[in-house]
């Protein structure tokens, strides 16, 4: 599994090559942003503190790239990208689900606080 750093450096170096360096920023943040926030859902949701082995960043890096933040709140996104079988305690899917909305309107809020 790709660590945090990783995953926005790939998604960077794809933004770049495709859009230079707006597209390097772009691509990179928004990647990572995605990846936080199905990590931060996945935590809430169960018991263990070490989720990243089941999330798939390589999975979450493309659906942000394909459809933007809000693809990380998509059921069958998320299907894909967690590993059930790398947590030790169960996994409420529409929980896991639920938490991802309500991380992603805070993201998206956040960003558009600086621009007024």
């Amino acid at each position: 599994m790709l660590g945090a750093y990783t995953l926005g450096k790939k998604a960077a170096k794809f933004g770049y090559k495709r859009y230079g360096v707006p597209g390097a920023i772009a691509s990179g943040g928004v990647a990572l942003a995605g990846y936080l926030v199905v990590r931060r859902a996945l935590k809430s949701s169960t018991s263990t503190d070490d989720v990243d082995s089941a999330i798939d960043a390589s999975e979450v890096t493309s659906a942000v790239e394909e459809k933007g933040l809000g693809a990380v709140t998509d059921p069958e996104t998320l299907d894909r990208a967690i590993d059930e079988e790398a947590v030790d305690s169960p996994i409420d899917m529409d929980d896991v689900q639920s938490s991802a909305e309500s991380e992603t309107d805070e993201v998206a809020g956040d960003s558009n606080a600086g621009e007024k």
